[in-house]
């Protein structure tokens, strides 16, 4: 047993909290990451004023005697870089010739082909397995024997500026994270009030009773217009149909009531002759009865299947031409104990238009039938022309046709011509109804030959 899947279902509000929730996440991100760039140049500002105080400290004590350069670090230079008690310091000094006073050999040095001056030059690089900065700056030596600029190095691993950055970074982090989750639930706020119109159109439909099908009036934003415009549309073509379908329903129940009530009277009649001639009198009635009430329900429910095939059936690419030649196989069987001519006049090639097949059976066979019942005395004739303007069906016969006067009202239901006959008068509606939904429009012909014809004519816009 296959299991049927329902479809997945989503919140309108929880989509709208979500995408929001997104946003202001993406935004605190950004703020979080300016927020830390800040921090972090904001931390190595106030660390290198330090580190390049202590290489300005340094090169104050750097002297020439007898024409070899001498330094003495002063404590005091690198406890003020000592803050931390995890970070280390790390000095170097070169002498005009680049050979090294005192400090680390191979330390990094900042600006590397910079050109001595009064200005320090501060960068980042890597030492001994840390992240350091340093800073180096530039005493001019004027002794004999010792000329030039002493270059004065002086780096700091970065332990105590992270935690600088990280505490300037969550002191701004935290109002940012607060403003986030106050603005999440005011939007929240916001979008639940939004809504709350929805819940207003929900409530105006669950309240009203199952045969109302008037428009809804209910007071919405512009944004909702469109749903109820819809809602409306809907409603109208739903109170539509079940209109058509209770006319209908009334209408057939009138309309078979009255040869219902004459079949129980020929049944008694029969059931009250005495002799056989008076039996096959009742008998005759009896079977003409039987006969109108058959063609009565075929009309009614060909009706009901144009009706209901006009709204819910969406047209296909047909042949005109097949259903000329259905419409002269299904009159041969109507004629086969007439002394009647059936003839079908269609192009060679196919036809197509964009319609219904069914439906456009159903009213070719109506033109058909009524041919047989009020005209065609020796024949019939089916005919498509296929002209640059329109496509023509068309059914033929040799009758008196109908005058122009009472066109258009046989062409209402239940409306017979003055020829009477056992005719529902539902045939031409029949019709009538399958011309309006294929957009095509409906006319009465006369033949070079005299006869009498009506005709399905369709625009070219709907012929493919």
């Amino acid at each position: 047993m296959t299991e049927t899947r329902s479809p997945r279902r989503f919140s309108l509000f929880w989509r709208l909290t979500g995408i929001i929730s997104l946003v202001l996440v993406a935004g605190a991100a950004a703020l979080t990451f300016a927020a830390w760039s800040y921090a972090r140049v904001a931390a190595d500002n106030a660390y290198d004023r330090l580190l390049i105080g202590a290489a300005r400290q340094i090169s104050e004590t750097v002297s020439a005697d007898a024409g070899a350069v001498t330094v003495d670090v002063p404590i005091s230079a690198l406890e003020t870089l000592s803050i931390s008690r995890s970070d280390r310091v790390y000095y170097q000094v070169a002498a005009p010739d680049g050979a090294i006073i005192t400090g680390y050999d191979d330390l990094p040095l900042p600006g590397n082909g910079a050109m001595p001056s009064d200005d320090a030059v501060v960068g980042n690089a890597r030492f001994l397995g840390h992240d350091i900065r340093h800073a180096s700056v530039w005493r001019y030596l004027a002794e004999q024997g010792a000329t030039g600029w002493v270059r004065i190095t002086v780096a700091q691993t970065r332990e105590a500026r992270n935690a600088l950055t990280w505490e300037l970074t969550l002191g701004g982090l935290l109002p940012v994270l607060a403003m986030s989750i106050l603005a999440l639930i005011a939007l929240m706020a916001a979008v639940r009030f939004g809504l709350r119109p929805l819940r207003r159109l929900e409530e105006a439909l669950l309240k009203r009773d199952p045969n109302d099908l008037k428009p809804l009036d209910v007071d919405t934003p512009l944004e909702v217009d469109a749903l109820v415009e819809a809602i409306n549309r809907f409603m109208a073509r739903l109170s539509e149909r079940l209109g058509a379908m209770q006319r209908y329903i009334e209408t057939a129940a009138h309309q078979l009531r009255t040869p219902l009530t004459g079949i129980s009277a020929q049944v008694e009649l029969l059931d009250r002759a005495k002799d056989a001639k008076g039996r096959d009198a009742a008998t005759a009635r009896l079977r003409k009865r039987v006969t109108e009430v058959g063609r009565l329900a075929n009309q009614l429910l060909s009706h009901a299947t144009v009706i209901h095939r006009a709204e819910a059936v969406l047209p296909n690419i047909i042949d005109l031409a097949q259903i000329a030649r259905n419409a002269v196989s299904d009159a041969m069987l109507e004629t086969i104990e007439r002394d009647l001519t059936v003839r079908v006049d269609v192009p060679d090639r196919p036809v197509m238009i964009r319609g219904d097949a069914v439906a456009l059976r159903e009213a070719m066979r109506n033109l058909v039938e009524n041919a047989l019942a009020y005209g065609a005395p020796t024949r019939i004739t089916v005919r498509l022309e296929d002209g640059p303007e329109a496509a023509t069906l068309a059914v033929y016969d040799d009758g008196p046709g109908i005058a122009a006067a009472d066109w258009e009202r046989l062409r209402a239901r239940y409306v017979r011509g003055e020829l009477g006959g056992s005719g529902s008068g539902l045939g031409l509606a029949i019709v009538s109804d399958v011309v309006r939904a294929h957009a095509a429009r409906l006319e009465t012909l006369t033949a070079p030959n005299g006869d009498f014809g009506i005709a399905i004519v369709f625009s070219r816009k709907a012929i493919r």
